[in-house]
């Protein structure tokens, strides 16, 4: 990650580059998935970090030190709950980005109803979404989706709060959360186009480091 912006490299298309600061910002916001994701970021700061710490003078001894230390630790707490459930949104969200693509470019089967309307069809069954961070902090992706059996790559660029997301999701594990998180650069998710069981996430999602 650079002072000016992200390079991204993707598996199946190449690299290209997003831009940052103000305008990358101010675009990026009005997408519902950025506006998602600082909504998540604004609750978690709302709650963690009070909006005015009182005066250590005017407490007693050790006082402001214990409660700068549970402050610190309630945000840690909340930080790990949403690096647990990550997963889900990245899964989620890629979904939703597949299928936008794919309508957009015609690779959506359709059909009529009974009264007439347009129908969009499942283009896949299922697929496998892996990010990988390389040693230059660069995200490098590929999209596998399956339909019957059938396996194709999908190149699709991501959107730029995803990738912020991910690299995130990336830095704040490996070193916020070192201490509970195992070192990774490679996330894969099995997406069973739908929803990862909360009770089976070890089947669908696979953190390790390449």
């Amino acid at each position: 990650m650079g002072k000016d912006g992200v390079t991204i490299v993707s598996m199946a298309m190449g690299a290209g580059f997003f831009k940052k600061g103000a305008d990358g910002l101010k675009d990026g916001i009005e997408d519902t998935g950025e506006k998602f994701i600082k909504k998540e970021a604004d609750d978690i700061i709302e709650k963690t970090i009070p909006s005015k710490l009182p005066d250590p003078n005017a407490l007693p001894k050790g006082t402001y030190s214990s409660l700068y230390e549970w402050e610190s630790e309630k945000a840690n707490e909340n930080l790990i709950d949403y690096a647990n459930v990550f997963h889900h949104w990245a899964n989620d969200r890629m979904m939703s980005m597949i299928f936008e693509f794919e309508k957009d470019n015609g690779l959506v089967p359709t059909r009529h109803d009974n009264d007439g309307d347009l129908e969009y069809l499942s283009s896949w069954d299922s697929g496998v979404f892996t990010f990988h961070i390389n040693e230059k902090n660069e995200l490098e992706y590929k999209i596998v989706l399956t339909k019957n059996g059938f396996e194709r790559v999908l190149e699709m660029p991501l959107k730029d709060y995803f990738i912020e997301g991910i690299l995130e999701h990336y830095q704040i594990t490996n070193t916020e959360l070192s201490d509970e998180w195992k070192p990774w650069n490679t996330l894969i998710i099995k997406s069973p186009h739908n929803s990862i069981p909360y009770d089976k996430v070890d089947e669908f999602v696979n953190y390790t480091k390449k």
